[in-house]
């Protein structure tokens, strides 16, 4: 994998992200509830802002570990977290972790791409200690996201023959529906509890520049290894700009979504 080449588009949209996401990092950080002096470990923490929203509340007896399997998403949120947070660069399916260390696992929208979710969560589970916890979030099905669901509807009108997602793969809608993630959880030593929750996704930008956002990360990851043109692109990007400016409520964009919120205790 050339990890410098996957992880550029969201390095370049980080902030734009961040903030049109931040509806579901409120979210996970309620469901979490890390109190003063916890450990926590953070699974797919990217670029990091739920890195430092955990030690901002665990404080400074607390701490905090995030975890990526992408070198420069840990290179960049090394330059904006506190130095008591440590940082590896790991697939957190496979990582040997310190035993019973950590009082609770969160992840915002990392869980989806383990290869093998239940030996993931096997893994995570022999993590924490006793009684430990884990909340993540995951997206819900595409049919409640236009987010995704419009992006790759315009895919189709102008790329023929891109393949859909395969079922049970690594990728965003993974678990929109989500018995498998709450039976791979069961499986794998914790007891499960799956909230769906409606939020608003605002980004900060206007269309064209929402639009830029959405061509950079979503519609280049639908497109992976698929050969298109650019005048193709130029179609998609323009369509992407009239559903950015069709979904503008009072002078910002507004998206509706869907996420389910898992909470668990290790068994």
């Amino acid at each position: 994998m050339d990890w410098d080449e996957m992880a550029r588009p969201w390095l370049e949209a980080a902030e734009e992200l961040e903030k049109t996401l931040r509806p579901v990092q409120d979210t996970l950080m309620q469901a979490a509830a890390l109190g003063s002096g916890e450990a926590v470990l953070d699974i797919g923490c990217g670029t990091g802002p739920t890195l430092r929203a955990a030690a901002e509340a665990v404080g400074p007896e607390g701490h905090v570990t995030g975890v990526d399997i992408a070198p420069p998403l840990i290179k960049f949120a090394r330059g904006r977290v506190p130095d008591t947070v440590d940082l590896i660069v790991a697939d957190a399916q496979t990582h040997a972790f310190e035993p019973e260390r950590f009082d609770a696992v969160i992840s915002n929208f990392g869980t989806m791409f383990f290869a093998d979710t239940a030996a993931a969560f096997a893994n995570l589970r022999q993590a924490v200690k006793p009684g430990g916890r884990l909340a993540a979030t995951v997206w819900g099905p595409p049919s409640a996201n236009p987010y995704f669901a419009i992006p790759r509807q315009i895919i189709d009108r102008h790329v023929a023959d891109v393949p859909p997602p395969e079922p049970d793969t690594p990728g965003p809608m993974r678990f929109g529906e989500p018995r498998a993630l709450m039976a791979a959880l069961e499986a794998s030593g914790w007891t499960v509890e799956i909230a769906t929750r409606d939020v608003t996704l605002t980004p900060p930008n206007v269309a064209e520049e929402v639009a830029e956002m959405l061509m950079k990360v979503t519609i280049r990851m639908m497109l992976r290894g698929v050969e298109v043109g650019a005048h193709q692109l130029s179609a998609i990007k323009a369509d992407l700009i009239e559903f950015c400016d069709s979904s503008a409520l009072n002078g910002a964009i507004v998206f509706p979504a869907q996420i389910h919120v898992v909470t668990a205790h290790a068994t």
